[in-house]
Formats: structure tokens, C-alpha cells, sequence
């Protein structure tokens, strides 16, 4: 079956994986940087006692959170994490601190590692103390706007990784469940029994989920290839979706990048050649 995966169209740039452990230690440096700069164009004389500090702790997250990733650590770390994430913000400034970037890459980091709500735990161990320390302070100093943005941010960016990884482990569940079965040698009959579990209460039908956990397509990209294999235009699939034409256009881009095609006859091509034009079975 692999030789049928979609390949790279010949000139365009590899996409990084947001599932790799690499991404989310990048978004980690790159949190970082931005924290490092804003410290040097803002002045860190708000804090200069602190900021070499707050850039050490960091670095250390930094070193903390790969080799959680790779060693498959948990619930204790993300809560680790989470309070040192709180003392960094709490000690530069809050809730004007240029680390705060530090804490939403911690929420995608926290969102890939067990328990399956890793995110939602890293950000209510970090709000809370933030909502009893930092915002009795900020009201105090005319800062309460900011520090309620930053409340809502963290918990918004944590609900989303959350369920965006719910997905993520599911294709990542049907394919590791297919690749054990022919690793194994097993019947067609028992690998599909196995694909099934995997699968769960899915919605789609289980020869799709196959194809997207191999292609690294999302629950969501499934069903938009299957508005475009209806005929469906912008219009309509945003209407189907719920939200705007020009997010329609976003994602149908990422989805042609994933597929290896540049539009929209192609990408349903993809589909057929692919066979899992069955995503619109029962919608015709």
C-alpha cells in the first residue's frame, strides 16, 4: 500500500510534522527568541535583575521538554512545567512579560504527552495561581486587560490542542494498528477487527480512516476531501462547516499540500486513485 501514499510535488518545500517531537521543542526555542528580543527592543530594565534568569529557565523548559517527548514522561512534568512556566511570567513583569510565549509553546507540548488532556492540565495548573496572584495585581496597576488576554489565550490554545491531538492519536492509532497486523502476517478479517478498535466510535467510515492515518490526514481534511469529491463549492462547504470562505481556502491549501496536488480536480482524483471516494457514500 505504500506505493500508493501521494508524493511531494517536485519544487516544493518539505512541511514540518506538528506531531514530531522536533516541532514542538522548536516551537519551545522559537518562544524563546521572540522572548529574547522583545526583552532587548522593550528593555528588560522592567526586570533586569531577573530576564538572564527568566532566559536561563527557559532554555532549561527547553532541555525539560524534549526529553520528556522522548522518554514518554507525564502527568508530573506537564505539572512541573506548568508551575515553573508560572513563576517565569509571575517574576518578569506579569502580565506584560515577554515570556509568555514560553507558556502557549508549553501547551502544545504538554497537549503530546499522557494523559490524553495533557494540555488542559498544563494550562489549569498555570492559571490558576496566574488568576489568584497576577490578576488582583494587574487590577491594582491598570493591567487587567492584559492579564485577562492572557488568561483566555492559554485556555483557548489548550482546549484546541487537545482536541486537535484526539484526533492526531486516532490516525495515529489506525496506523499503527495496520502496521503491526502486516508486520504480524494476520488475516485480513482480523486486521480490519483491529482497525475497528482503533477506530472507535469514529463517524467515517473505516477504509477512509485508513488512507488518512496513512496519509496524516486529520478527521476534518477527510471530511473536506469529501465535499470536494460531492462537487461542493467554497460557498457551500463553509456553510457545511461553519465558518468562513476564507478558511474554506486555508484549509483546502493544506489539504492539497498534504495530498501532493496544487487543486481542486486533482486533489478528487487523489481521492478516486486512492480509493476513498466512499467518504460520500450515504451523502449523494
Amino acid at each position: 500500500m505504500t506505493d500508493r501514499l501521494p508524493r511531494r510535488a517536485p519544487g516544493s518545500l518539505p512541511l514540518p510534522d506538528p506531531r514530531s517531537d522536533g516541532f514542538a521543542a522548536s516551537l519551545s526555542i522559537a518562544a524563546i527568541v521572540i522572548a529574547f528580543l522583545l526583552g532587548l527592543f522593550l528593555g528588560p530594565e522592567r526586570h533586569a535583575d531577573r530576564f538572564a534568569a527568566g532566559v536561563g529557565l527557559s532554555l532549561l523548559l527547553v532541555a525539560t521538554r524534549y526529553a520528556g517527548l522522548r522518554r514518554g514522561l507525564g502527568t508530573w512534568l506537564i505539572v512541573a512545567d506548568a508551575g515553573a512556566c508560572f513563576v517565569l511570567v509571575a517574576a518578569t513583569s506579569a502580565p506584560l512579560s515577554e515570556f509568555h510565549f514560553v507558556v502557549l509553546a508549553g501547551a502544545w507540548w504538554a497537549g503530546r504527552l499522557p494523559p490524553r488532556r495533557g494540555a488542559a492540565l498544563f494550562a489549569g495548573v498555570f492559571l490558576v495561581p496566574y488568576a489568584l496572584v497576577v490578576l488582583p495585581d494587574a487590577l491594582q496597576r491598570g493591567y487587567l486587560a492584559e492579564a485577562a488576554d492572557d488568561l483566555l489565550t492559554v485556555a483557548a490554545i489548550a482546549l484546541l490542542v487537545d482536541w486537535f491531538m484526539t484526533v492526531d492519536r486516532r490516525a495515529m492509532a489506525l496506523s499503527a494498528a495496520l502496521s503491526s497486523g502486516e508486520e504480524r502476517g494476520d488475516s485480513a478479517v482480523e486486521v480490519r477487527r483491529r482497525l475497528g478498535l482503533a477506530a472507535g466510535e469514529s463517524p467515517l467510515p473505516l477504509d477512509s480512516l485508513v488512507v488518512a492515518g496513512q496519509l496524516g490526514l486529520t478527521a476534518n481534511q477527510i471530511e473536506l476531501l469529501g465535499y470536494l469529491v460531492l462537487g461542493f463549492g467554497n460557498a457551500q462547504i463553509a456553510d457545511a462547516f461553519g465558518r468562513s470562505e476564507a478558511t474554506v481556502r486555508y484549509r483546502l491549501t493544506a489539504l492539497y499540500r498534504v495530498l501532493g496536488v496544487t487543486g481542486r480536480r486533482a486533489a478528487v482524483q487523489r481521492a478516486r486513485d486512492l480509493g476513498i471516494d466512499s467518504i460520500t457514500a450515504g451523502r449523494r
